[in-house]
């Protein structure tokens, strides 16, 4: 678990003054781009767009046109050390360079798997800045980032090779002992990082963490990720409330601080909200430091709309997923959370009916709308604390598993770390007892095997149908979601899962008895 070092007060300076350095002469250097010349701050010339206006939200203009490239080997002298990674300028506008390789480099060959493949699957159904752009930036600068991306390439070509049509179990397994090393290095030098840095380049710190979550995620740790996204959270808070010791702690107001404002906070919402999002007893806390609003505000962007359902349904799911034999529902807090979710869904078909026709229909935008669905069909229904409740909803559930469908038909994702399909599906497969429409989509479970961060589509697929084969025993025949008898149905159930060995600890409630059946070990 990270945590940051407390201030170490500087000692008292009581010499005689010394005389003022005179600053030497020199000639503005003309090879940074034209922003950052404008603002006379040095450019870190990274091409196609520098750090310095990407990480500040500024529109990099390029760079004058010149023969010398600072880059080149020589060009900056002997002994005069030189970014690790070259730019390629044939690059399109806000893409990362191009990796190059050096020939028999495992580093560089993970680099380059992770830029082609891993960044573009982790960002699912979104457009992931991220993913895509973020990370492979501050990459090139930051070792310790570095070391993650490498460790996470490796990882994530083994969990190809794992699961792809062709599986090949013994370069599989080569591959993840290469990450789990690489990723141990890696951890080494974040490490390092926190007590040399502290709270100073927070969001290095803040990145790594949110790396490690994915690595973790990725190869079936779902407790280590748990505490790796509890440290991210509370360090940020912390951040947030200005509750850190450090009187060289990074601003809010500086360009690290605006990183982890408007593209780090964002993502690690996201996580929190599919971490809060599985039925487990074991809540991941939540701070109210992370925009949580009493009301919501309209939107001008997808993005914005995206940033606000996370918030919102981190916020709000817990409520809905978790051991409802733990303590009672609080329904003032649901009420009130329903009621932004009106909000919500009403400042979103406000945002679309104005925008261009091609966003209504595209993925992100279903995405968060069976989202905002699912949740609120699950908030309803934690009202009226009945399983009969959730047959009013059939309409719902049959539109959920169509436009899955039509989602899953369009991607050959996977694995994620965004939010998708596995869920929705889960919970219709969960809560409908309808039963065409229950197994079309533990099918769609089993016949697009993936994996969306915490959830595993055929884990996910082996629980439902359990949890069915307890509901139906003894019917016979079941026509309609009315010959499954309430008393039958599961209100409540606690699962561990261990996704490295395919197996799941189950043990379920139903609503007739409210006593807990015996456990069962499901291995899929």
């Amino acid at each position: 678990m990270l945590s940051l070092p407390p201030d170490d007060p500087a000692a008292e300076d009581t010499g005689p003054p010394q005389p003022r350095r005179k600053r030497a002469k020199h000639t503005r250097s003309r090879l940074g781009c034209g922003v950052c010349r404008i603002r006379r701050i040095r450019c870190d010339r990274a091409r196609p767009s520098c750090d310095r206006c990407t990480t500040t939200g500024r529109k990099c203009d390029g760079y004058p046109a010149t023969t010398d490239d600072p880059l080149e080997p020589g060009a900056n002298g002997p002994g005069v050390s030189r970014p690790l990674l070259r730019a390629q300028s044939h690059a399109l506008p806000m893409s990362p360079r191009e990796l190059p390789l050096s020939i028999g480099s495992q580093a560089g060959r993970s680099l380059h798997y992770f830029q082609h493949n891993t960044a573009l699957e982790f960002s699912g159904y979104f457009n992931s800045d991220l993913w895509n752009t973020l990370v492979l930036q501050v990459s090139r600068r930051e070792t310790c980032v570095q070391q993650m991306v490498v460790a996470l390439g490796l990882l994530h070509e083994s969990f190809h090779h794992d699961h792809g049509a062709t599986r090949c179990t013994s370069t599989a397994r080569a591959l993840r002992q290469q990450a789990t090393n690489e990723y141990a290095l890696g951890i080494g030098l974040l490490n390092s990082h926190i007590s040399t840095q502290g709270w100073a380049s927070l969001e290095i710190t803040l990145l790594c963490s949110l790396l490690c979550v994915a690595f973790e995620w990725l190869r079936g740790d779902y407790f280590a990720a748990q505490t790796h996204l509890w440290s991210c959270n509370s360090i940020m808070a912390q951040w947030y409330d200005k509750k850190h010791p450090q009187l060289n702690a990074t601003s809010l107001s500086s360009p690290s601080g605006h990183m982890i404002r408007t593209r780090l906070r964002p993502v690690s919402t996201s996580l929190v909200l599919q971490a809060r999002s599985m039925p487990t007893s074991l809540l991941l806390p939540w701070s109210s430091a992370f925009g949580v609003q009493s009301d919501i505000q309209p939107f001008d962007s997808l993005q914005q709309a995206r940033d606000s359902l996370d918030v919102l349904l981190a916020d709000a799911l817990p409520d809905t997923v978790t051991d409802r034999t733990t303590g009672q529902i609080d329904s003032e807090r649901v009420w009130e959370i329903s009621r932004r979710l009106s909000q919500w869904s009403q400042h979103f078909e406000n945002y679309l009916s104005t925008s261009d026709p091609k966003e209504l229909s595209s993925p992100p935008a279903t995405i968060m709308k069976l989202w905002h669905t699912t949740a609120r069909i699950l908030l309803t229904a934690t009202l009226r604390d009945d399983e009969g409740s959730f047959d009013s909803f059939l309409p719902e559930f049959t539109d959920t598993v169509e436009k899955v469908e039509r989602l899953l038909s369009s991607s050959s994702t996977t694995f994620s770390v965004d939010i998708g399909v596995v869920p929705l599906l889960y919970y219709v497969a969960l809560k409908c007892r309808h039963p065409r429409v229950r197994r079309q989509a533990i099918k769609m479970l089993v016949d697009s095997p993936r994996r969306e961060a915490v959830w595993d589509s055929l884990g996910a697929a082996c629980v439902v149908q359990e949890i069915l084969e307890v509901e139906e025993r003894g019917l016979g025949e079941v026509c309609s979601h009315l010959d499954v008898p309430f008393a039958a149905r599961v209100c409540n159930m606690r699962a561990v899962t261990d996704v490295e060995n395919r197996r799941i600890r189950i043990i379920t409630m139903q609503q007739g008895p409210k006593t807990w059946n015996e456990e069962k070990v499901l291995i899929w």
